[in-house]
């Protein structure tokens, strides 16, 4: 029987529940979100306490949260707090007014334990091995070097974008920053960053950034540059791009800034100290690029709760892959098991090369995804498996590999492909035209030698030799529908691999 699991996040700038649906075998996927603005660090006193009335003015909240997690029937709960709630003198006097006023039993993170949480996010749901990650929240930013999945480094800093805000941009006039201003806030930033000599000696790694600084500039940058994919998880911005907004929202009036498209009108003040502390981090580590985390501090607090032992994923795609399928997606796993196993088994004897990791990853997640569609309508599951793939927010894949993997599984020469190949030109290369007819016409021929989803053909054995690649195939009995399907799919085949396909069918010798 499946099991709830709610993650409350009484952060600086924001508190959120999320509510996890988790299988007996371990498969999860969310089913509920809830986020409401707190602007807790601003209920600091010059004293540094928070007094009992702030914490009256969230309970209603907590309150209706912890309502929410009773009708989804959460059995287990973990509350925690970050950097308004830590950074109080009296913030054990904050956990115990909150228990009196909701019944809810709150933890408190230290700087490590939310930099690690954080890292458990990123790691478990990107293909990424090294990289440093940056936390930028309301009332504090935390730093992580990791580097083959490992992490190394977390330092955790009291300056977010709700107090930087309150303390360098009092003096803003209509929302513009002078240069001075930012050169304050810059220098500021600077220096607190100089004992921690990691920082500044791994250079050329991406930036992986949580929280919503990051995640604001990336849906500005794909609505300034009307990008194909609307997913901010795995997006990638250049150097370039955050340049383009570090010279011009600090210098917006307030009530234009408002109306930035993709700028949501409660981030419109504190965007400008985010981006300035993510630039000045930035450039003294000598990051090579930006990259977006859609999971974080929440999913990482998941994931320490329900493997607590081994909380970071073995493989981040597999692990995703089987969350989508465990979840009422009506597919056989043997079939996709055996779909996969046909494709990577005539890649190999087809192709070989630098882009072969690569292009296995595609084939996995196009063999295994390609009949998700069919949980929406039988009939058009192709066209419903692309959506799904394009918008699941697969863990593991890229923004291309994501397109990739989807246009590989509704692989359609004469229409579809074309089409989908022109939505995401802005996405693609020009070497993954040929890619996708390759590894699209791979897989229906694999797809193919399984159409009757029964294994009735029980093994195939590839050969090439004088511009052909021959099949020999093992089966139960005459499999009808399967040398129909090969029949259908030759030609694509034979077009994308300029090679002539034929098969034999032979008794199975284990029948």
């Amino acid at each position: 029987m499946n099991s709830k699991i709610g993650i409350m996040d009484i952060g600086s700038n924001s508190i959120r529940l999320v509510i996890y649906e988790m299988t007996e075998t371990g498969a999860y996927r969310i089913v509920q979100e809830c986020k409401e603005a707190a602007r807790l660090s601003e209920k600091v006193g010059a004293n540094g306490r928070m007094e009992r009335e702030a914490i009256r003015s969230i309970a209603p909240l907590l309150r209706q949260f912890m309502a929410v997690c009773h009708m989804h029937g959460v059995v287990r709960m973990r509350a925690a707090a970050t950097a308004a709630i830590r950074n109080a003198t009296n913030s054990d006097e904050i956990v115990q007014w909150i228990a009196d006023e909701t019944n809810l039993t709150l933890e408190i993170l230290s700087g490590e334990q939310e930099g690690y949480a954080g890292f458990l996010g990123v790691v478990n749901t990107m293909n990424v091995s090294d990289g440093i990650i940056i936390d930028i929240g309301g009332g504090s930013t935390e730093i992580t070097l990791f580097r083959d999945r490992k992490r190394l480094h977390t330092v955790s800093f009291p300056f977010g974008a709700v107090n930087m805000n309150w303390r360098f941009g009092r003096e803003v006039k209509n929302g513009e920053w002078s240069p001075q201003q930012i050169e304050e806030m810059e220098s500021f930033v600077r220096s607190s960053l100089q004992n921690h000599d990691w920082i500044f000696s791994n250079p050329d790694l991406p930036f992986i950034g949580l929280g919503g600084t990051l995640r604001t500039l990336a849906k500005i940058n794909q609505k300034r540059q009307d990008y194909s994919l609307p997913v901010t998880h795995h997006y990638e911005m250049t150097i370039e791009d955050v340049d383009y907004f570090y010279g011009s929202l600090p210098h917006l009036p307030y009530e234009k800034r408002k109306k930035t498209a993709g700028l949501s009108k409660d981030r419109a003040d504190i965007i400008v100290p985010g981006l300035i502390i993510l630039k000045t981090i930035f450039e003294a580590a000598q990051g090579s690029a930006y990259l977006v985390s859609g999971a974080g501090l929440r999913d990482g607090l998941f994931h320490e709760l329900v493997n607590a032992e081994q909380p970071v994923v073995a493989n981040p795609l597999i692990t995703s892959i089987r969350n989508i399928l465990s979840f009422a997606v009506p597919v056989s796993e043997a079939h996709v098991k055996r779909v996969n196993e046909y494709a990577v088994r005539l890649y190999d004897t087809l192709a070989s090369g630098t882009s072969a990791a690569m292009d296995k990853r595609l084939l996995l997640t196009a063999a295994t995804l390609y009949k998700t569609g069919a949980a929406l309508n039988y009939y058009h599951f192709r066209q419903n498996s692309v959506f799904w793939i394009l918008h699941a927010g697969i863990g593991g894949l890229s923004h291309r590999e994501t397109v990739l993997a989807a246009l590989i599984a509704d692989y359609h020469p004469k229409n579809r492909t074309p089409r989908l190949l022109r939505t995401h030109a802005d996405i693609l290369e020009p070497s993954d035209e040929e890619r996708v007819h390759r590894l699209g016409s791979l897989l229906q021929l694999a797809i193919g030698m399984d159409r009757s989803e029964s294994g009735m053909i029980t093994s195939i054995h590839p050969t090439t030799g004088d511009d052909a690649l021959h099949l020999r195939l093992e089966s139960k009995s005459e499999p009808i529908l399967e040398q129909r399907e090969l029949e259908s799919v030759a030609k694509d085949f034979q077009k994308a691999w300029n090679l002539t396909l034929s098969w034999s069918i032979l008794p199975s010798s284990n029948f």
